[in-house]
């Protein structure tokens, strides 16, 4: 194009509360243990013993609440009944460090102690080129350690027990790792000199101390240190023993209270095998920040102890039910509902990530370094299990990224329809609500794709059931859905309603799937039918049976529309410690929940995820989970759970986004409005702005709350949620061009701004914007009575940003002048609005203008900006590209499209293009990293394969000096057209 011969340089500035008191008792998924106390103490017949973590009930009790056949709804009329109550946090329900024993011992152990400090002798090299020795100490503890270099730079250090004295090999976590890739190990260089010894394989260099000195070891990249082990001896390893071994009942610490069993409230654990925790100090050379350990509110971990420090306490990983978490600073410890034991930092010299894969419940300190060892100092420490330590460097962040990604997988290809607007409520009442609401949107001209029924729709709380009262004919709801190219998703929670008339359980409970008490009788505890039972998803056969109830036989009322959402998969059980399973309950192979506890809801969704590869052989799963664990992006998106209609909340939901989109959940969203309480019209406006603009894109809301869907806050409001909606459509193209790009590299979607501009310090402080893909800005407005705001557009004077509207509604300025304004970007006077990089900027941020949205120069967006009903009225559509130029008049993209529901693209059936703008010339051709093939595209889609190759509309071009004097354009076989 002739009009990219010019490049404009010129920089323009560019201008909470409570619930209703009758819904005290009626809390939704995740809120209801602090509910139910609640109940009973305002009827009398609460157990003090709750308030330390145990909820108990009378027989009398039961009865009169109906717990264990009523749930939710059944005691209506009696929540009515309830004082007026303040829904928050209860800190008091969860554990900290001072009622874990493990976790205080460890934090007083200080390494001054001889006999326990452990040196490693006998490094020799394996046939397998791994690196083996051995770990002892004064006493007679013995451990193994191994060593390996991954062929993707990875070094993998691995610390066992050989032969534990009692309860078998100690549990290592399986399923997680992909493939093969962490036996994938190259021949690296062993040097032993004196006390020292080097193992090193191009840029990656691991430097041990052996004997007679502490053990400690220095990972090295490209000549620079970047992560120490040991460095303040804190490893410590509790072996196993008998409990009649001589000092088997005392602790080097001096702290023997709980050694062998530990009480929260009136819960005992029994610890059969005894203390069993491991513990390590890990210092991130020069790291001003670390990141990671979700799930949790925040991103940039903060100290936990020393200066900066909101609270002495350590980050925990224990999957939880937390109702209506708090996202106060002095909370960052407190676990959610999803655990990844990985931590990354990034510094000039390169990036780094550590991940133990360790599935049990682990505390991890952080304070500032000192005394010449500058960084950040963490130190880890896990209740039992193995240290499987995989040390991740690479000169730039996206290289951890995959780094981490070719051991845990990627991101699984979704359904184009699943990144569309979700509409959900606790709960669509039956079918008539249902219609009522699909119509509205078509009425109101408001896009969406999916409308989801929380667990009112079953029968009793039975999952995979319908009741016919109120959904007589499910199958004819959705397919009345369908036909207007849209699905529906439906709840099925782990916890089976111990019901024998109830054949998913009755089935399970005859072949014995349930997880068991530690004496080996089915489990049994409360959640929402009452009396429930929970599946032992480790047991692959558990998962089989799991995945054959998806099959329309067994789920009736199902339909090939019909898609899963997984919740209180932590698992929640409300009669539980701190809301959860006991510790010694047992699973496959005779593994304690406490080796397991962070894995559960993992391997919940992928039986799941194999249902519907049952369900809908050949097409693409899509599932939502709440808990997860390294590697759940294989098979579900995840929310990040009961969050309030604060805008506190709604200021959190960007920092949590990128928590998790580091860590590999690269599908995932905060539920627009918050679940629960009623967000005012201004703070709902602003939420579904900013979440437009997320991977997972859903509004939720509580029972209790009134209803909330886009046309329900007058005209004006209206008109706002729905721009914000289509300006989600319109990015769509570029959005799912992100998807392909995490499902085939494992790069996050949502990315914090240091990511991109890696060597832009003032970019590491930055988590309340960020960069959607490589060429998108985002800053939420999380604040109320906003007109302008403040933007910091990383780079330096060389880096050009542009507003990029997206669909987004602007004011002014209109007519003629204001075409020409939104095609080239340009203001009223008709200057360039460029801006430049490495600098803070005012951006307009007015209600009705959106949130801002920047276009990085030299990026090329693809979009699609025609007004539809859902993703399915849009795949003829033609693309539009925004093109954004650098200072050089230069600009870069990529397109890439498939049939949105199937896995034909695995054989081919996909295009993908590479767009570029250079010397006046837009050039868009297949792809060199394979391009697809166009007639198996056409096959897949249905389309005319002329359809699916000659599908662009329009070109903005960003950055141009002035009119273009003419426009042609050249097809593949040469021939111009002047436009």
């Amino acid at each position: 194009l002739d009009s990219c011969a010019e490049v404009g340089r010129a920089t323009a500035t560019i201008l909470p509360g409570l619930l209703s008191p009758v819904a005290a008792f009626l809390a939704g998924p995740g809120g209801s243990l602090p509910l139910w106390r609640r109940k009973l103490a305002a009827s009398g017949a609460f157990d003090s013993r709750a308030a330390m973590g145990e909820s108990r009930f009378s027989a009398k009790s039961r009865r009169a609440m109906g717990m264990p056949i009523g749930g939710r709804a059944a005691a209506l009329i009696a929540a009515a009944s309830l004082v007026t109550l303040s829904m928050a946090f209860k800190e008091h329900e969860f554990k900290y460090c001072k009622d874990s024993s493990f976790c205080r011992r460890h934090r007083k152990f200080d390494g001054s102690h001889e006999l326990h400090t452990f040196k490693l002798g006998g490094l020799a090299m394996q046939p397998d080129n791994s690196v083996r020795g051995e770990l002892a100490n004064g006493g007679t503890d013995k451990l193994s350690l191994t060593v390996a270099i991954l062929e993707t730079g990875i070094v993998r250090l691995t610390i066992d027990e050989p032969n534990p004295k009692q309860g078998g090999p100690r549990h290592q976590v399986q399923d997680v790792l992909v493939g093969d890739v962490a036996h994938k190990m190259v021949k690296g260089e062993l040097t032993i000199n004196g006390d020292t010894a080097v193992y090193k394989s191009g840029p990656h260099e691991l430097v041990m101390q052996l004997a007679p000195k502490p053990f400690s070891a220095v990972l090295s990249f490209e000549g620079h240190n970047v992560m120490v082990l040991n460095e303040r001896n804190l490893f410590k390893w509790e072996s196993r023993r008998n409990k009649g071994d001589e000092g088997a009942l005392e602790d080097i610490t001096g702290d023997n209270d709980g050694l062998w069993e530990e009480s929260f409230g009136a819960h005992r654990d029994s610890k059969p095998k005894g203390p069993e925790s491991m513990g390590l100090d890990v210092r991130f050379v020069d790291a001003k920040h670390v990141f990671g350990l979700p799930e949790r509110a925040g991103f940039k971990l903060p100290n936990t102890k020393g200066e900066g420090a909101p609270r002495d306490e350590p980050f925990r990983l224990y999957t939880l039910d937390v109702f209506e978490y708090d996202v106060t600073p002095d909370r960052a410890h407190q676990p959610l509902y999803g655990a990844i034991p990985l931590m990354l930092a990034h510094t000039q010299q390169a990036s780094t990530g550590l991940l133990w894969l360790n599935g049990a419940e682990m505390y991890i300190d952080v304070e500032d370094g000192a005394n010449g060892r500058e960084g950040k100092q963490t130190h880890w420490f896990a209740e039992s299990g193995v240290m499987d330590l995989f040390l991740m460097s690479s000169k730039s962040p996206a290289g951890v990224q995959q780094q981490y990604a070719s051991l845990v997988g990627t991101q699984f290809m979704p359904p184009i329809f699943s990144l569309g607007y979700h509409q959900c409520r606790w709960n669509y009442k039956d079918e008539a609500d249902v219609r009522e609401v699909d119509a509205k949107f078509d009425e109101h001209d408001i896009p969406y794709d999916v409308l989801w029924l929380d667990i009112e729709h079953t029968v009793g709380k039975r999952y995979m059931t319908w009741d016919k009262h109120l959904f007589p004919d499910p199958e004819g709801m959705q397919e009345d859905l369908a036909s207007r190219g849209r699905k529906m998703v439906t709840i099925i929670d782990p916890h089976l309603k111990a019901d024998m008339g109830y054949s998913v359980y009755a089935d399970a409970k005859k072949q014995g799937l349930f997880v068991k008490t530690k004496d080996g009788d089915d489990f049994e505890g409360h959640c929402w039918p009452g009396g429930s039972s929970w599946l032992d998803y480790l047991s692959p056969e558990v998962r089989d049976y799991w995945a054959s109830r998806f099959l329309p036989q067994n789920y009736q009322g199902s339909t090939q529309h019909l898609y899963t959402w997984n919740d209180m998969n932590e698992p929640s059980v409300f009669n539980g410690p701190e809301i959860t399973m006991q510790k010694d309950l047992l699973h496959h192979g005779h593994t304690e929940h406490r080796d397991v506890h962070n894995l559960y809801g993992y391997y919940m969704t992928m039986a799941t995820f194999a249902g519907h590869k049952l369900m809908r052989p050949k097409r693409r799963p899509f599932i939502l989970t709440r808990s997860f664990f390294a590697g759940s992006q294989r098979y579900a998106a995840v929310w990040t759970g009961d969050n309030a209609a604060r805008w506190d909340h709604l200021e959190a939901a960007t920092p949590m986004l990128l928590q998790l989109s580091m860590t590999g959940i690269h599908f995932c969203g905060a539920d627009v409005g918050g679940f629960f309480g009623n967000p005012e019209p201004e703070l709902l406006v602003r939420w579904y702005q900013a979440a437009a603009y997320t991977p997972f894109f859903r509004g939720h809301a509580h029972i209790d709350t009134k209803r909330r869907e886009p046309w329900l806050f007058g005209e004006d409001n209206t008109n706002r949620v729905r721009a914000a909606i289509r300006s989600r459509y319109t990015v769509l193209p570029y959005l799912y061009t992100l998807f392909h790009e995490a499902h085939t590299r494992g790069l996050p979607i949502l990315r914090p701004l240091w990511m991109e501009f890696p060597t832009d310090d003032k970019a590491l402080d930055i988590d309340d914007a960020f960069m959607l893909g490589t060429a998108l800005l985002v800053k939420p407005v999380v604040h109320a009575s906003v007109n302008s705001i403040n933007v910091y557009l990383p780079g330096d004077a060389t880096t050009v940003w542009y507003p990029f509207k997206g669909g987004q509604p602007s004011s002014k300025p209109t007519g003629l002048k204001g075409i020409w304004s939104r095609l080239t970007r340009r203001n009223d006077n008709g200057k360039a609005l460029s801006l430049q990089g490495g600098s803070m900027h005012p951006a307009e941020a007015a209600i009705d203008q959106g949130v801002p949205v920047f276009q990085r120069g030299g990026s090329i967006v693809p979009t699609r900006e025609r007004a539809r009903r859902s993703t399915a009225s849009m795949k003829a559509d033609p693309y539009t590209l925004h093109i954004a130029l650098d200072g050089s008049g230069h600009a870069a993209g990529q397109l890439y499209m498939d049939d949105g529901d199937t896995e034909a693209y695995e054989q081919g059936a996909f295009l993908k293009f590479a767009m570029q703008c250079s010397a006046g010339t837009l050039t868009y051709k297949a792809s060199s990293s394979g391009a697809g093939n166009a007639v198996a595209l056409a096959q897949s889609t249905g389309l005319p394969e002329g359809l699916v190759t000659s599908f662009l509309e329009r070109v903005v071009v960003y950055g141009v000096a002035k009119a273009p004097s003419a426009v042609q354009a050249t097809q593949s076989g040469g021939r111009a057209v002047t436009l």
